[in-house]
């Protein structure tokens, strides 16, 4: 027999909770008693004593589903049973999974008192930003890419069983009709990343797993929708669940469209390459050119001058060796500055 002063302490915390439920019933399926959350609002001509039964506050069919674990667990000697349960909300004419255990709390294993929950599976099409914006990424880095880019759905994986799930967002944006939205498991997002970039996601996939999450997924790559177009994405990630021995259970995710920004990204590392060479070809021609001049000075000077003369070449003289020295500097500025620049686009 569970301790019924336990059990009555935790009664109260589900009644004031708004996350736990709190029902007793008897072997007959008559609710004892409920919190507010249970069954339907009686209305002003109902009658105050009016009793509930289970099929008030369950669907009616989960009634054998009880029923079969109650009797299993009275036969096993069994203190308490798990069940999960279909609760009805009379507001709306719905129903959520709910998760239930119960405890017996009479001599005839035939009253029970149960505390359940909400069951909320976290899948794609539900997930929400709040998800990741907590411990994904710093300094608000994934709310200032959303601010200059496009979401462009959701993800689930499995590793486990080797199943994904995706928002039907992110199946449009690789091309998929309607009429194959409807089984959204069969659709692996992953069958379209570029093949050039899957070996660097996977790479930080298990550095991901290897931290145990605390180094996050995120990185940028290549997909290829289902019309063969490529799609520039950056993917963030991570690992929700994990079983006793530290392995992942469940990796959720979400993939953004950042393709113009990298068609930006890449014009500006083309036109960079470009006047870099321009530069350097110039720059060099001028210097080659200075040479010349220089050169040709030297002979001028074996001559004979008169005074004027010679005080002409001593000035053109001059002046070329500060144009080579200003050359130098130039070309030497500049290829301090590409150096850079290109350790930044490696850094990002």
């Amino acid at each position: 027999m569970q301790d019924w002063d336990s059990m009555q302490v935790f009664g109260k915390l589900a009644n004031i909770s708004e996350h736990f439920l709190q029902i007793s019933l008897d072997k007959s399926g008559r609710v004892i008693s409920s919190d507010s959350g249970i069954g339907p609002v009686p209305s002003f001509f109902d009658n105050k004593e009016k009793t509930l039964q289970f099929e008030d506050c369950f669907l009616s069919t989960d009634w054998a589903k009880f029923e079969t674990s109650r009797i299993r667990a009275w036969k096993n000697s069994h203190q308490s049973f798990m069940v999960d349960l279909q609760k009805i909300n009379h507001s709306d004419n719905t129903t959520i999974l709910t998760k239930w255990e119960f405890f017996f709390i009479a001599d005839d294993f035939g009253t029970c008192l149960g505390l359940g929950h909400p069951v909320e599976p976290l899948r794609p099409y539900n997930l929400g930003l709040g998800d990741f914006i907590d411990g994904i990424s710093s300094d608000n880095e994934l709310l200032n890419i959303l601010l200059e880019n496009k979401l462009l759905g959701f993800w689930e994986f499995d590793p486990e069983n080797k199943t994904d799930y995706i928002s039907s967002g992110l199946a449009q944006m690789l091309g998929y009709r309607s009429e194959e939205l409807e089984d959204l498991k069969k659709i692996s997002w992953q069958n379209h990343i570029n093949s050039e970039d899957y070996p660097g996601i996977l790479r930080d996939l298990l550095q991901h797993f290897k931290s145990t999450g605390n180094l996050p997924l995120r990185r940028e790559f290549r997909i290829i929708s289902k019309g063969n177009q490529t799609i520039w994405v950056i993917g963030f990630g991570k690992t929700v669940k994990w079983d006793k021995e530290g392995r992942p259970k469940k990796i959720q995710g979400l993939l953004i469209d950042i393709t113009e920004k990298k068609k930006q990204e890449i014009w500006l590392r083309d036109h960079h390459y470009f006047l870099q060479d321009l530069a350097f070809q110039q720059s060099h021609s001028l210097r080659a050119r200075v040479a010349n001049i220089l050169g040709v000075l030297q002979i001028l000077e074996s001559e004979n001058h008169t005074a004027e003369s010679r005080k002409l070449l001593d000035i053109l003289r001059k002046e070329s060796k500060l144009l080579d020295q200003s050359l130098k500097k130039s070309i030497k500025e500049s290829v301090s500055q590409n150096q850079s620049w290109e350790r930044g686009l490696n850094l990002e």
